[in-house]
C-alpha cells in the first residue's frame, strides 16, 4: 500500500480505492515473487532452497520502512510530559526496602526451586565445598543462571532509564528501538561462525551489533529531535531486519549451532556459566557509577533542549555518552541472557511512578525492578512446564506488550 499510495498524486484513477486495492494486491505479489527470484539469482541453488522467501521480504521491508520513516514528517506532537510527582524520602526508603526484600526472597526461591528442589542447608554446604555431587552439579548450573537473570534485568532497566532520559521519549527502549536485536545479530554471528568463542568475545560481538543498530536508529531519528513516530518506526524497521539476519545466520550455518543461537533469541539463561556473567557485572558496575555521578546532568538533559544550554552543558557530548553507555549495557545483557524485551520500557516507568522523576531515586529503583522482573520471568519459565523450559524473554513479553500498547494509547490521548 505504501508503494501504491503515491501514485494517486500523478494518476487520478488511483485516488479511488477500487483502483488502488487490486493494484496493491498485484504489487504485493510482485514483491514476494521478485524476492524469491532475487534470492535464487544471488544465492547458490543448494542454499537458496533452504532460505525462506520471508527472510528476503523482511530485509527488503525493513530497509523500506527505515527509509520511509526517515523521510516522513513526524505528525505526532512532543511526548506527553509525565506528571511531576513529589515524593518524600520516606516513600523512597519504604519502596527500596520492599523491593530489596522481594529481590532477596525471589533470589532464594530461584536458587532452591527448579527441576530439582533444594534446601537452604544444601546451599550452605555447597558454598563451603561440602555438598554432594548431585547438589554441586545442580547449583553449579543454577546459580550462574540466577546471576545472569538478575544482572541482565538490572542492566536493561538502567539502559532504558538512560535512553528515555536522553531522548525524552517514553517509548524509547533498547528492545523497541532495535538495539537488542542488533546485539543479537552480533552475538549469534559469533556463536554460529566461531563456536568456541569465549564470553568476552561474544560480548564484544554483541556490542558491535548493538552499536551498528544504535547508529542507524539514533542517527536517523536525531534530525527530528527523537520524536515518537520516527524513533519507533526506524527502531521497528531495524529490529525486523536484524531478526531476518539472525534467521539467515541460523539457516546458513552449521545446524548444530542453531539450538545455541535460538537460545539467544528466546532470552534464556540456559547453560550460562560464571565467565559468561563476568562482563555484564563489570559493565553494570561501571554504568551504575556513571549514572550516580552524573545524576544531576541526567535530570537536566531530560527536561528540554534549552535548559542544558543555558546552564552551559554540552548537550551533544552528554547525550552521546549516555547513549553509548545504554548501548553497552544492552549489548552485554544480550550476551549474558539473550534478547529480553520490554524490561527497559517497564522498569523506568514504574520507578518514576513510585519515587518521582529525580534520577538519584529512579536509577536504583529501576535497577531493582528490572532485576526482579527478569529473575521472576526466568524462574517461572524454568518451573511452569518443568522439565521443559520457556525463555525469560517470552515471559517478559507477556507483561511488556500490554504495557507498550497502553503507553501508545495514552500518548494519542
Amino acid at each position: 500500500p505504501a508503494l501504491v499510495r503515491p501514485l494517486a498524486r500523478r494518476l487520478r484513477a488511483f485516488t479511488r480505492s477500487r483502483a488502488r486495492l487490486p493494484f496493491a494486491g498485484l504489487t504485493g505479489a510482485a514483491l514476494v515473487l521478485g524476492s524469491d527470484v532475487l534470492l535464487r539469482a544471488v544465492v547458490p541453488p543448494d542454499t537458496a532452497v533452504a532460505v525462506p522467501t520471508g527472510v528476503v521480504t523482511s530485509l527488503v521491508g525493513a530497509v523500506f520502512l527505515v527509509v520511509m520513516a526517515a523521510r516522513a514528517r513526524d505528525t505526532a506532537g512532543a511526548a506527553p510530559a509525565e506528571r511531576l510527582h513529589i515524593r518524600s524520602r520516606t516513600v523512597l526508603v519504604v519502596t527500596a526496602a520492599v523491593l530489596v526484600t522481594v529481590l532477596v526472597g525471589l533470589t532464594i526461591a530461584a536458587v532452591l526451586i527448579g527441576d530439582s528442589k533444594l534446601l537452604l542447608g544444601d546451599v550452605v554446604n555447597w558454598a563451603q565445598g561440602r555438598a554432594g555431587r548431585t547438589v554441586s552439579f545442580v547449583l553449579d548450573t543454577r546459580v550462574p543462571r540466577v546471576l545472569a537473570a538478575l544482572l541482565a534485568g538490572a542492566a536493561l532497566a538502567l539502559a532504558g532509564t538512560l535512553i528515555q532520559a536522553v531522548t525524552r521519549n517514553p517509548l524509547a527502549d533498547p528492545g523497541i528501538l532495535g538495539v537488542t536485536n542488533g546485539a543479537a545479530v552480533g552475538a549469534v554471528l559469533l556463536v554460529t561462525t566461531v563456536p568456541l568463542a569465549g564470553s568476552w568475545s561474544i560480548a564484544a560481538g554483541a556490542f558491535a551489533g548493538a552499536a551498528a543498530a544504535a547508529l542507524i536508529v539514533f542517527g536517523l531519528a536525531a534530525r527530528g529531535g527523537f520524536r515518537q513516530n520516527r524513533l519507533v518506526l526506524v527502531g521497528f524497521g531495524v529490529a525486523t531486519g536484524s531478526a531476518a539476519v539472525v534467521s539467515l545466520l541460523i539457516i546458513l550455518t552449521d545446524p548444530f549451532n542453531a539450538t545455541k543461537a535460538l537460545t539467544w533469541l528466546a532470552g534464556s539463561t540456559y547453560g550460562r556459566t560464571l565467565p559468561d556473567v563476568t562482563p555484564l557485572a563489570v559493565v553494570l558496575a561501571a554504568g551504575l557509577a556513571v549514572a550516580v555521578v552524573r545524576r544531576t546532568e541526567l535530570d537536566i538533559v531530560s527536561l528540554d533542549e534549552d535548559t542544558p544550554k543555558l546552564l552551559g552543558l554540552r548537550l551533544g557530548r552528554g547525550r552521546l555518552g549516555f547513549l553509548v553507555l545504554g548501548v553497552l549495557l544492552s549489548a552485554t545483557a544480550v550476551s549474558a541472557a539473550g534478547t529480553i524485551g520490554f524490561v527497559g520500557l517497564v522498569a523506568p516507568h514504574a520507578a518514576r511512578a513510585l519515587v518521582g522523576r529525580r534520577h538519584v531515586r529512579v536509577v536504583p529503583v529501576a535497577v531493582l525492578l528490572g532485576a526482579i522482573l527478569v529473575c521472576a520471568a526466568d524462574l517461572v519459565g524454568r518451573t511452569v512446564i518443568a522439565p521443559a523450559q520457556l525463555g525469560a524473554g517470552l515471559m517478559t513479553a507477556v507483561i511488556g506488550t500490554p504495557y507498550f500498547l497502553y503507553l501508545l494509547v495514552r500518548g494519542r490521548r
